[in-house]
């Protein structure tokens, strides 16, 4: 009887684990994606996938950015759209200000793909953001907005 409580409860601790423990990265184990070059062009993000061109954030503050794509032609056509996650609270945003152009202009930068878009985050912290081309999961960046 003891050992069946036993394996009750531990099997219940490890379900709970699992279930609230590996849901979220915490802020302190997130890392803000790195910078690199594309054709002497310094950006921040996955070389060679996804990268974003422009100011560092400010928290609650709109900032012009280019987001630059790389991949084939089929890969990188269809509707581009990004939300964010705030990893500490997990409040998820649109981060772009104004409407833009859904579809993907061509090269630019040594990318195979771009965009111009305005967004803000509207706290501190790092922010998970998340790009979709049609739908489809495409590349995630992590920033993290200085609060000045």
């Amino acid at each position: 009887m003891i050992i069946v409580k036993f394996l009750c409860t531990s099997i219940l601790i490890v379900g709970l684990l699992i279930l609230f423990g590996c849901s979220n990265t915490s802020e302190k184990d997130a890392e803000v994606s790195p910078k690199f070059v594309s054709e002497g062009i310094e950006m921040q993000g996955i070389e060679g996938k996804i990268g974003i061109l422009g100011p560092d954030f400010v928290a609650n503050q709109a900032n012009k950015h280019m987001w630059h794509l790389w991949g084939s032609k089929a890969d990188l056509d269809g509707e581009f759209k990004v939300d964010a996650i705030n990893i500490k609270s997990g409040e998820k945003i649109n981060p772009f200000t104004v409407d833009i152009p859904t579809s993907l202009g061509g090269p630019n930068n040594g990318a195979d793909a771009h965009l111009p878009s305005s967004m803000k985050l509207p706290k501190p912290g790092i922010w998970q953001l998340n790009a979709y081309i049609d739908e489809k999961f495409s590349a995630v960046l992590m920033s993290k907005p200085n609060d000045y």
